[in-house]
C-alpha cells in the first residue's frame, strides 16, 4: 500500500492540519484504499476555517541493479 498525506489549508494557502494514512488493514479488498482517501479528504472540505483539501501519494520504489 502506498502512504498518503492529507492536508488542509486555509484561505491563505497555510496548512493548517495534515493527516498521514500509512496502512489500512483489511482481508482481501473490503474498501478501495482511495475510497477511504476521498473520505476523510471530503470530510476536511466540510470543516470550517479549510479553504481547500490536498492528497499526495508516496509510493516506495525498489531497484535491483
Amino acid at each position: 500500500m502506498a502512504n498518503y498525506v492529507i492536508t488542509g489549508k486555509n484561505g491563505s494557502g497555510d496548512s493548517v492540519v495534515s493527516i498521514q494514512i500509512g496502512a489500512i488493514s483489511q482481508e482481501g479488498t473490503v474498501v478501495p484504499e482511495l475510497d477511504v482517501v476521498n473520505a476523510v479528504r471530503a470530510f476536511l472540505g466540510t470543516v470550517s476555517g479549510i479553504g481547500s483539501v490536498v492528497a499526495q501519494k508516496f509510493e516506495q520504489v525498489i531497484t535491483n541493479v
